[in-house]
């Protein structure tokens, strides 16, 4: 069995905005210019077929009234045809008058070689010419329109003759010839001119296109705080552009200010556990020990490898959950029940520092039930190792208009100052400022907290006053089944 390499999907190059532009510019003024030569060139052969029926009809009345002048005999036509078309080189019609029995009674000099009696079309009334009556002919050169009528006496001694008269329409012929070819010159001389009018033209109408070329490619991680200048105003169609663009920039000006705050702080909390280990190991080295200072050294150093592993784990959470390709597997489930796990879990914590646990109302919930409680329980640790002895944090579950399911932790602890709380999900941040912890947390609970919400596409929330305690809130989306029971008090 052979196996067949899959050729690359390669896309034939684009041409650039300009040429495209142009070429369209240039195929579209000359569609319009052609197309308006056109309608002139369809007019003109009108106005000239027209005109020839009106001389056919004009020179058939005028054979009709010499024929009533001169007495109903044909002689007087056959003068006037002799007097118009005789001596000249440049006839502009030739005639001949025909009896009853098609007998040729007279014609206009050589009329018989080139224009026979057998190619016009049946004779009509003078006042019936038109163009379905006529006939085009075309011989030596000339172009001929072909027309018979018949001219009927005035009296009861008068005979009725066949007139065959031939319009020579050949300079009229020329005349559109030297036209078209004209307009075929014109077009073609228009091309390079339309084409360098669209090069201009395209050029000149993407010049703000290349003033914010030219802000992108000075765009350096030290000048992310620059944005394009909304003055002068940009056109309509790239202000949105523009505006898009600088959104871009502050995103991303945000963003390397939280790397490198999240680097820095990052550096500070690895540093800390491993100087600590470090500083342990090295005194214990300076001088012999006893196997109790040793062992001590070492239950000293696992807890700082357990605070390390800690760190790395939830860093690793928050990196998978930022670049998560697909949502969270969820499932229904009671949140009462989800709560009271969580704690009865903590229960131990919070009998140590003093603190009561309440957990009040209910609600069915679609989410992923480990973490859910993953989140709780970070908030609800945060909630007791800030809460003083003797008071109490309360877990609140309700539900919302919509269908949704939010969380309330309420501790009664020493709070939050205001200018701490747009910080607080924020990775390693502290509310004090001298970073001074209290058990073993890595300050990236919030920021977990943060992250499992932004999968199950809610938000989580916290409210503080100084003095007055925090309330943290989890506040999924809707989609909820069924609805449990109103709040009631334990």
């Amino acid at each position: 069995m052979s196996l067949k390499s899959a050729k690359p999907n390669i896309h034939p190059p684009l041409r650039s905005i300009t040429a495209r532009l142009t070429l369209f510019y240039t195929l579209a003024t000359l569609i319009a210019v052609a197309a308006f030569t056109a309608v002139l060139y369809w007019k003109m052969t009108a106005n000239f077929d027209l005109e020839h029926l009106h001389f056919l009809r004009a020179k058939a009345q005028e054979f009709f009234e010499d024929y009533k002048d001169g007495g109903n005999q044909p002689s007087a036509l056959l003068s006037e045809i002799d007097k118009e078309t005789t001596g000249t080189a440049l006839r502009q019609y030739e005639a001949r008058v025909l009896a009853l029995q098609s007998a040729v009674l007279g014609e206009t000099p050589g009329m018989s070689m080139s224009l026979p009696s057998p190619i016009f079309p049946m004779p009509v009334a003078p006042s019936a010419i038109n163009r379905t009556a006529t006939r085009d002919w075309y011989t030596d050169g000339h172009h001929y329109v072909l027309v018979a009528f018949n001219i009927l006496a005035s009296g009861p001694s008068g005979s009725t003759y066949t007139v065959q008269l031939a319009l020579d329409v050949s300079r009229d012929n020329a005349l559109l010839a030297d036209y078209r070819r004209g307009l075929l010159i014109f077009l073609l001389l228009l091309l390079p001119v339309l084409l360098l009018a669209g090069r201009f033209v395209t050029k000149r109408g993407l010049r703000p296109l290349e003033r914010i070329t030219r802000a992108a490619n000075v765009v350096t991680p030290a000048n992310l705080a620059d944005r394009i200048p909304l003055d002068p105003p940009w056109p309509p169609e790239l202000e949105k552009l523009v505006e898009v663009f600088n959104e871009m920039m502050e995103r991303l000006d945000e963003g390397f200010t939280r790397l490198a705050r999240f680097s820095a702080d990052l550096a500070h909390e690895l540093r800390n556990p491993l100087n600590n280990l470090m500083g342990e190991l090295e005194v214990c080295l300076t001088h012999e020990r006893s196997a109790a200072d040793y062992r001590a050294t070492l239950i000293s150093g696992l807890e700082e490898c357990r605070r390390l592993a800690t760190l790395i784990e939830n860093l690793l959470f928050i990196a998978r959950a930022e670049n998560a390709e697909k949502s969270v597997s969820t499932e229904r489930f009671d949140t009462r029940e989800a709560c009271e796990h969580v704690l009865d879990y903590h229960a131990a914590y919070a009998a140590e520092r003093g603190v009561r646990l309440v957990c009040q109302g209910g609600a069915w919930l679609n989410a992923d039930p480990l973490l859910f409680r993953q989140a709780l329980g970070n908030l609800l640790a945060n909630a007791i190792r800030y809460s003083p002895p003797d008071s109490e944090v309360r877990v609140l579950v309700r539900a919302f208009a919509g269908g949704g399911v939010e969380i309330e932790v309420r501790d009664q602890g020493e709070g939050i100052a205001p200018e701490h709380l747009p910080f607080v999900f924020d990775r390693f941040y502290q509310a004090d400022p001298a970073r001074v912890r209290r058990g073993q947390g890595t300050g990236l609970g919030l920021a977990i907290v943060r992250s499992i919400m932004e999968l199950h596409g809610g938000e989580a929330s916290l409210d503080s006053r100084p003095g007055e305690g925090s309330v943290a809130r989890l506040r999924f989306p809707g989609g909820i089944a069924a609805m449990m029971t109103e709040l009631s008090s334990d």
